[in-house]
């Protein structure tokens, strides 16, 4: 943004030069980019012309003598618009103007010239402009606040403790306007007030007008229009002007545009409105883009003598999404963008009127109207000085607390808590003000500690960070590689591994990445696709990110446009091709679906998370015959399985890929992130084998569980499968099962006894619930 110094001096009397104010503000964070020198040059003076003649045998040339304060000149001058008595720039012989142009006593019509008297062009004032410095500041985001000079010299005030002179706006009297102003959709117009004056004249501005414009970065227009961009530099509000006798019906209607619905902006293009912009209309048609450009067809002209003062705030995304769907980036929309101060509608309404009528005459009408359903509360923030003292590791008292948050504006309220003005909507929680804090008092006051190795202070590590570093090396381990994908997919591929009906994306940046993924598979089966195009045959990756799910909302029960989006957490794991890599020792062989279930079971063991269960359960992107569910805690927490083969030939990878989505945030709820040692045991273990002959459709999941539950005493350490068998002599439709049991009391030896009298327990149980036989 250009800032000018003479500008912000006005606002911000400050002392210092124009380099200090520059290292300033980018000490502060408004970084100054770089700086332009608008000057005349040395030569040019303000001269008064004494007497004027014409020259014979012109019909354009005088002779003028003209005074500059040093002697009388005689100049020969063509231009018709200098009089005796006038104060006019004249460049001496010798001076060099802007465009390179050296001044030289000259003879013209055999009449001696000694200078030049010149006009405003020949200056270069379209381009330059005395003595003014323009600064190229670059605000961030979200510093909407920071997009004006008033901004600027709120910020020069709160480092200097100069006082802000703020520009008069003498407020609205009582009075009816002949105009009427409605909102269908407050959400997206939370305010809108309208100012009316009459008797206007269009024509230029003043040559200080539009110099101050174009310094700027602002190409002057008329009188009118040139008022409503002042206003804007100068407080940061975007205004616009209609020509109030064009609105039919004298109404402004704020409402959505209609599907295809056409309309003239001030560029000249016709352009389809969608649905989702929001159009400022009078009683018939649209008017202007909110937010991003007036139209057409009430465009202020030569002709126009009423103004309609438009002063609104408008919701940020909604003005984002119009300006990049039709292409427009406007110096009201680049504002908008960022979230403007609602509360300065109105002053901004006021000022700018007062503007329009001391530089197109007429009169302003008294009465204002002020459409304002929900007034914002004033934001309230907690802020301690103790806790500023911790977050910047250097003590800051509580006057200093004190001084710094009343030079941004904030007001104490009580209890340690401060009221934020209305301009800085980027302030909303502690941790904010303390920023501010230490952006003003400067981050080089913030000290840096030098430790000596292994003894620096650490600042605690949480749970859910230090489990997931401990899942993160379990997959390590496995040799899984981390993916990390965009969360834009193509719906086409969301279709196949995942039912739910996906948030699509209204602008999405290409056609492939039209919807919100409601499951990282897509994306993690797309990887396996990808390195197997390269030649990258064996295939372990994993990603822990975000899906998002929408929530039912009653304007969209499908859930394509629904908001708030839910957005769990989710690990996904995929592996295709060998266990290990083939070499002297082995190898080589297929991984399959208990290599993924092994690595599911490790990750659970690093996170502390006891007892998994895995049981069958469907799901879209499986092969039913291996598509198994992970409950943890009698809850669902994931999916894992071979791929199903729609989706694998979807995604060109073969039938033999294995996939897995686990519920991160469950994981997390049941994770254990320091886990409770154990000492060795000082007592033996007894080993058992146990086979049993059950039918074939009894799983082995239900088998570990009535085992487990056979074990009142809690003497099974551990349990594990370790045969099945079918085929003679075991009958048909039957199938062996064996499990290896280790048995253990951490008080004692366990007698032969016990152990016998736990399998005995164990046997009658599983033939009571599962009709096993115990298989000699």
């Amino acid at each position: 943004m250009k800032i000018s110094v003479r500008w912000l001096r006005e606002l911000c009397p400050v002392t210092l030069s124009d380099d200090e104010i520059a290292r300033k503000l980018t000490s502060i964070g408004l970084e100054v980019e770089g700086t332009e020198k608008r000057a005349i040059g040395a030569g040019v003076v303000a001269a008064q012309v004494v007497t004027r003649t014409s020259i014979s045998g012109s019909d354009h040339l005088s002779l003028c003598q003209v005074d500059d304060g040093a002697g009388t000149h005689q100049v020969v001058c063509g231009a018709p618009n200098y009089a005796a008595g006038d104060i006019v720039p004249m460049a001496r012989a010798g001076t060099k103007l802007p465009d390179g142009t050296e001044i030289r006593r000259a003879k013209v019509r055999g009449v001696e010239s000694d200078g030049m008297l010149c006009s405003p062009r020949e200056l270069g004032l379209s381009e330059d402009h005395s003595g003014l410095m323009i600064l190229e500041v670059n605000v961030t985001p979200n510093r909407p606040d920071a997009l004006s000079h008033l901004g600027i010299a709120r910020e020069l005030s709160a480092i200097t403790a100069v006082p802000v002179r703020i520009p008069e706006a003498r407020p609205a009297e009582k009075g009816e306007l002949p105009a009427r102003v409605d909102i269908e959709d407050v959400q997206r117009c939370p305010r809108y007030v309208a100012r009316v004056i009459e008797g206007v004249h269009l024509g230029p501005s003043p040559l200080h007008v539009q110099e101050r414009l174009r310094g700027c970065g602002v190409r002057p227009i008329s009188n009118v229009v040139d008022a409503t961009n002042l206003a804007l530099l100068e407080l940061g509000h975007p205004l616009h002007g209609f020509e109030l006798d064009k609105l039919a019906g004298r109404r402004i209607l704020v409402r959505r545009a209609r599907e295809g619905e056409p309309m003239t902006t001030l560029d000249g293009k016709e352009r389809k409105l969608s649905a989702d912009d929001l159009v400022i209309a009078d009683g018939e048609k649209p008017v202007a883009l909110a937010g991003v450009m007036g139209g057409l067809t009430s465009e202020v002209g030569d002709r126009t003598t009423r103004i309609l003062l438009e002063s609104a705030m408008f919701d940020p995304a909604g003005v984002r999404r119009t300006s990049r769907r039709h292409g427009l980036r406007t110096e009201a929309s680049h504002r908008f963008e960022r979230g403007m101060d609602e509360r300065g509608a109105e002053r901004a309404a006021n000022r700018c009127a007062d503007l329009i009528v001391q530089l197109a005459g007429g009169r302003l009408l008294p009465g204002a109207i002020d459409v304002y359903p929900a007034p914002r509360e004033p934001v309230k923030v907690m802020v301690r000085p103790g806790r500023v003292s911790a977050v910047l590791g250097v003590a800051v008292g509580e006057a200093e607390v004190d001084r710094w948050l009343r030079a941004l504006g904030l007001v104490p309220v009580g209890d340690g808590r401060w009221s934020v003005p209305s301009w800085r909507r980027d302030l909303t929680r502690e941790i904010d003000c303390i920023e501010e804090i230490a952006r003003l008092r400067g981050y080089d006051t913030i000290p840096v500690k030098l430790h000596p190795a292994g003894v620096g202070e650490t600042a605690a590590i949480s749970p859910q960070r230090r489990v997931t570093a401990q899942a993160r090396t379990a997959l390590s381990a496995h040799g899984f590689d981390e993916a990390v994908n965009y969360s834009f997919v193509p719906e086409k591929d969301l279709a196949v591994v995942s039912p739910q009906k996906p948030v699509r994306v209204a602008n999405p940046l290409t056609s492939e990445q039209g919807a919100m993924r409601a499951t990282l598979l897509a994306g993690l089966l797309r990887n396996v696709g990808h390195n197997l195009a390269r030649g990258v045959r064996d295939v372990k990756l994993y990603e822990l990110g975000r899906v998002y799910l929408a929530e039912p909302h009653p304007r969209h029960p499908s859930g394509e446009l629904a908001w708030p989006v839910h957005e769990p957490r989710r690990l996904g794991l995929v592996l295709t091709g060998a266990r290990r890599a083939k070499s002297w020792t082995g190898g080589g062989d297929a991984a399959d679906y208990y290599d993924l279930k092994g690595s599911v079971e490790d990750v659970l063991e690093a996170m502390g998370i006891s007892d998994p269960r895995f049981r069958p359960g469907p799901h879209a992107a499986l092969h039913p015959a291996s598509a198994s569910q992970l409950v943890v805690a009698g809850q669902p927490a994931g999916h894992l399985g071979q791929v199903h083969p729609a989706a694998a030939a979807h995604f060109e990878v073969p039938a033999e890929t294995y996939v897995a989505e686990l519920d991160w945030e469950a994981l997390l709820d049941h994770s254990v992130a320091l886990k409770q040692l154990r000492e060795v045991p000082r007592f033996p273990a007894v080993a058992r084998d146990l086979a049993f002959v059950v039918d074939t459709a009894v799983l082995a999941e239900k088998l570990l569980e009535e085992i487990h539950a056979a074990d009142e005493r809690k003497l099974l350490e551990r349990v594990t499968l370790f045969d099945v068998y079918r085929g003679p002599p075991v009958p048909e439709g039957r199938k062996s099962v064996a499990f290896g049991l280790s048995l253990r009391a951490l008080d004692r030896t366990l007698t032969a006894a016990e152990a016998d009298a736990l399998c005995a327990a164990i046997r009658d149980r599983l033939k009571a619930r599962v009709r096993a036989e115990i298989r000699a």
